[in-house]
C-alpha cells in the first residue's frame, strides 16, 4: 500500500511538471506581440495604417544638422511602430511628398482639413507627430562623479524638449507625451564644437523620451516559454 502511494505521488509530480510516462516535451521559446498601454489602446482601435512626421522650431545650429537629426529620429520612431502587429507604417518622406505645399507643424497638421486629406489621400488611420520644441546647451565647470559628487571636469550639458503626439485621424482623439531630457558630455580638445560629437549627444538626449513613447504605444514583443509535446501522441 505504501509503495502504491509513493508511485501515485511521483506520477502526480511528473504530471505537474509536464513529464508523464510515454510523453516527451521540449521547451520552446517564442516572441509574442505586446499590447499597447491601456491609455493609448483606445486611440489605436481599428487603426490599420499609421503615419509618422516630424517638425521643429529650432533654428539651424553651427555644426549641427537639425534636419538630419530629425530625420533619423523620425525613422527610428517609424521602425519602433512596426511592433504594432498587422499594421502598416507610412514614412515621413511619403507624407511630405504628398503635402509638399503644406507646412506640417503642430498648428497645421492637426487641422480638420489636413487630417481629412491624410485619411483620403494616404488612407491613414492615425498619425504620430514628433516635435522638437527646445534645445539648450551650456558649458559646465564640473561634472557628475562617483556617488553623486561633482568632479572638476569641463563638459557640455545639453537639454532638449521633445513632444510626441499620437492622434486618431478618424475620431480626433489624441495622446501627447512631452518633457525635457538632458545629456552631459565631457569636453574633448579635438572635438570642441565638432558636429558629429554634438549630433551624437543630441541623439542621446532625444532617445530617452522616444523610447518611453514607443514603450507605451508600440511595446516590443515579449519572450515566452512553452512546453511543446514531441511524443507524437
Amino acid at each position: 500500500m505504501q509503495r502504491w502511494l509513493i508511485s501515485l505521488l511521483v506520477l502526480s509530480l511528473m504530471a505537474c511538471s509536464g513529464r508523464v510516462p510515454g510523453r516527451s516535451t521540449v521547451p520552446v521559446e517564442f516572441r509574442a506581440p505586446s499590447v499597447p498601454d491601456s491609455e493609448v489602446q483606445p486611440i489605436l482601435q481599428d487603426v490599420m495604417v499609421v503615419g509618422v512626421v516630424s517638425e521643429t522650431n529650432i533654428e539651424p545650429q553651427r555644426n549641427v544638422d537639425i534636419e538630419r537629426i530629425m530625420g533619423r529620429l523620425t525613422d527610428a520612431t517609424a521602425r519602433g511602430l512596426r511592433n504594432l502587429t498587422d499594421r502598416r507604417v507610412v514614412s515621413q518622406d511619403e507624407i511630405r511628398w504628398h503635402f509638399k505645399d503644406i507646412v506640417l507643424d503642430s498648428s497645421h497638421v492637426f487641422s480638420d482639413s489636413v487630417m481629412l486629406q491624410m485619411r483620403e489621400d494616404l488612407e491613414l488611420d492615425a498619425l504620430v507627430h514628433v516635435s522638437l520644441r527646445g534645445m539648450e546647451a551650456h558649458m559646465t565647470a564640473v561634472s557628475p562623479g562617483p556617488q553623486g559628487r561633482a568632479v572638476h571636469a569641463p563638459g557640455v550639458n545639453l537639454t532638449v524638449e521633445l513632444e510626441l503626439t499620437l492622434v486618431n485621424l478618424v475620431s480626433g482623439d489624441r495622446w501627447t507625451q512631452k518633457g525635457k531630457r538632458s545629456s552631459w558630455e565631457p569636453v574633448q580638445r579635438d572635438v570642441v564644437g565638432g558636429g558629429d560629437r554634438t549630433e551624437q549627444q543630441l541623439l542621446t538626449a532625444l532617445a530617452g523620451p522616444m523610447r518611453e513613447f514607443l514603450s507605451r504605444v508600440s511595446p516590443p514583443p515579449r519572450r515566452q516559454l512553452r512546453q511543446f509535446d514531441v511524443s507524437g501522441d
